[in-house]
This record gives structure tokens, sequence and C-alpha cells, in this order.
């Protein structure tokens, strides 16, 4: 099919540029053509329509761009009047509420995964000439019909990780993210929305991952000193298991040894792969030699038991500690993520976290975060406990001795507005 007469643009952003490389390789798969754009939306849209051309605008998105999304749709739809335009939008947030999304104004939400749905969806409205109101057995999506009802579709099929390219080799938009080691989770955290959006991990191979990492030699070598490789996992030690909670040691030494025998330097096991704590042993902290790690990054998530069991972490206090122990017993500096806020904390719970975070002054680093409700999840309607005054002093306090980091206030304000 020949889709010459169509233009497909893809809104850059840096909180979710990550997904436009598999986007925009699944539009490369089907020879669609696309265009990343940054800045001015609306003069590249009016301009592209006054070409002649039938436009696709899509943006992804998750909680923290909301506002951004708003913005912009609200611009399209007070100064875009045509029939040979739709917006497209996707990604965590709309997937946990799409019809949140479609209220703010957009045409189509991809729900789920996108690398089969969005192209297929693109070339639909192409040969239906942008008319989308009839598209209820088209799985994957959801709309505003003729009627103004909200219509969400049949879940599409998970995808096979190994079938699809996760970057752009466009000459024009090459787009290298990290590499996804797998999709999904074993576990049920109830604040987090990966495997409520994604269920059981799924795997990316490791022959295809090493295909992966070729190209990236290939297209950085020329550009860089140094090719770094990074993964984007859940809990990149989780790779390949068997069994939740027992690490799958042998693959996981192939996986470090097969990527480490390429000209690169390997970040295994920091953002975005961080990993659980009581996966954390002498046996797969040998994995790390071979990397160029100084950090691991670990899910601790609280200082309270109570609270850890109220999240259904799946690990408690003393196993975090023990990661802490053999993590700077190996000398790396180990960088832990809190989260304040959960829906039943007490002052005591929030104390016994902020003391926790106190002993770990200078030999670690510390990601502190304020509980974000995220659709989709089981505490996407839960209120946040509000923060007292001497809480908020504390943290003022170790965020100026810079032993916590992160975007708390930011969250924290993210939620108070939401709230209004």
């Amino acid at each position: 099919m020949s889709f010459e007469n169509l233009r497909v643009l893809l809104h850059w952003d840096k909180n979710t540029w990550y997904s436009l490389g598999a986007l925009a390789a699944s539009l490369g798969q089907h020879n669609i053509d696309f265009e990343i754009i940054k800045g001015n939306i609306i003069s590249k849209i009016k301009g592209t329509l006054k070409d002649g051309y039938q436009v696709i605008y899509s943006e992804s998105t998750r909680n923290m761009t909301l506002p951004r999304l708003e913005k912009h749709l609200k611009q399209i739809n007070n100064q875009i009047q045509s029939s040979n335009f739709v917006s497209i939008i996707g990604g965590p947030q709309a997937t946990g509420n799409p019809a949140e999304i479609l209220k703010m104004g957009a045409d189509i939400v991809v729900v789920g995964e996108g690398e089969v749905t969005y192209p297929q969806l693109i070339s639909n409205l192409f040969e239906s000439q942008m008319d989308y109101s009839l598209f209820h057995d088209f799985p994957g999506i959801a709309f505003i019909d003729k009627t103004g009802s909200i219509i969400i579709t049949e879940e599409r099929p998970k995808i096979d990780l190994n079938q699809f390219c996760p970057y752009s080799s466009d000459s024009r938009f090459a787009i290298h993210p990290p590499i996804e080691l797998m999709r999904g989770c074993a576990f049920r955290c109830r604040f987090c929305q990966v495997p409520y959006m994604y269920g059981n991990p799924r795997f990316r191979s490791i022959q295809m991952i090493q295909k992966i990492v070729e190209h990236y030699i290939d297209h950085f070598s020329p550009l860089k000193e140094s090719v770094d490789i990074r993964f984007i996992a859940p809990n990149s030690l989780g790779y390949m298991e068997k069994k939740r909670g027992v690490p799958n040691f042998p693959v996981l030494k192939e996986l470090v040894d097969q990527v480490t025998s390429n000209e690169v330097r390997l970040f295994f096991g920091t953002f975005p792969s961080e990993v659980r704590p009581e996966y954390l042993n002498e046996e797969t902290l040998s994995l790390f030699e071979k990397t160029t790690n100084e950090y691991i990054s670990v899910g601790f998530q609280s200082g309270s038991d109570r609270i850890l069991s109220e999240m259904r972490r799946g690990h408690t206090v003393a196993d975090g500690l023990r990661a802490f122990d053999l993590i700077t017993s190996q000398h790396y500096i180990p960088i832990f993520d809190f989260i304040l806020g959960s829906p039943s904390e007490t002052i005591q719970d929030q104390w016994e976290t902020l003391d926790l975070i106190r002993q770990f002054r200078g030999k670690s680093k510390v990601r502190l975060h304020y509980l974000m409700p995220l659709p989709g999840t089981p505490w996407s309607e839960v209120t946040p406990v509000p923060l007292g005054q001497e809480i908020l002093a504390e943290i003022g306090r170790l965020a100026k001795s810079e032993i916590i980091m992160g975007e708390f206030n930011k969250q924290m304000n993210f939620n108070n507005v939401k709230s209004n």
C-alpha cells in the first residue's frame, strides 16, 4: 500500500521518548513515513495540511506529562478543523484511563502496546479517509463514536518482543533508547502500572539483544569514543526467571558475558533497569564485575514493613538492608527508591522511612518519591496521605544535605494540583 498522501507526526518529549524508537521502527516496517517534531506543533500541523496531506498527530503520555498533553489537545481542537486530521494518543496514562484522554480532546487512544496496533490503525484510517467512527471491531483502541459514546474495543494479544525492533535506524530520525530486556512483571505492587498494563513478564532473547547491541555499536562507534549499553526492565535480575523470586543466574551470566564480549560499556541494574533487593546475593552481585557500574539501583520503597506489606512488595526492610550491605561490601554505591504518602501510612511509618534514609548518609543515594496514584492500578483512586510540617522539614534537611534526590516536590505539587 502506498501512503504518499499521508504524514505521521510524532511528538518528541524528554519524558516519553523511549516509546518513539519502537513506534518509529514499526512504521518503517510498514513503509509509513513519519516525522519527529518538537516546538510549535500547530504550525507544523497546519503547514502539512496546507501542503495537501492527510495528517496524523501522535503523542505518548504518562501522568506527569498530562498538563502538556491537555494544552496540546486544546490548541489542536481550537485551531485545527480538518477532516484530513486525526490525533492518536498512547502511553501508560492513556492505557490506564483512555476516557480521560478522550475527554481532553484526543480522537483515538491506543490502549496497550502499540507495535501492532499503531501501524494497522494508521493503515485503516488511510483506507477509510480518516473516518474512525466505525472502528468498533478494531482491537486495542478507544474513541468516541457518532452517538457520543466512549468505545473501548477488545484487548489485543500481547506481542512477542523478539518480533519487534526497539529502535529507529531512520537516518533522519535515529532513535536508540535503552534496550528493553523484558515487558511486564511477576509482582503486583499496588502502585505500579507495569504488571497491570503488560501482565506477566515476556523476555527478549539474548540472541536478539546481541543483534541490537551490534547495531548500536555500528551506529554509535563513529560518533562516540565509547558505546554505552543500558537496559529497560522493572527488575533486571528477574530476566528469564523460571520461578518468581529466584534469579536465573546461568542465563543472567550468559547475558552479561555476551554483551560485554563486545567493545561496549555495559550499565546493568541502573536506571531504567533497577533491581529488587531480595534478588541480590553474592552470586548475582558477581554479575556486576564485568559491567561499568558505579551504582546499583534498588527499589526499597519504604522503611516500614507494614507499608511494604500494604504495597504488596514481596520483600522486607531486612531484605533491603542485606542488599545495602552486599552492594557496599563490593564498593558499589546503592541508589535506593523510597515512596512516601501510601494511603494507610502513619507518621510513625514516615519517620521509619526517613530514619532509615538518614542511616545511608554518605554511603548511598536516595530517590524519594511522593505516591502517584496511577490509572489501572489498585491504588488509582487513593488519596496520598498528606505530610506534616515536621516530616517536610526533615525532607528539606535531607535534600539540603544532598542525601535525597528526585522529583519529590514536583510530584507532591502535581498531586495537589490534580486534587484541586
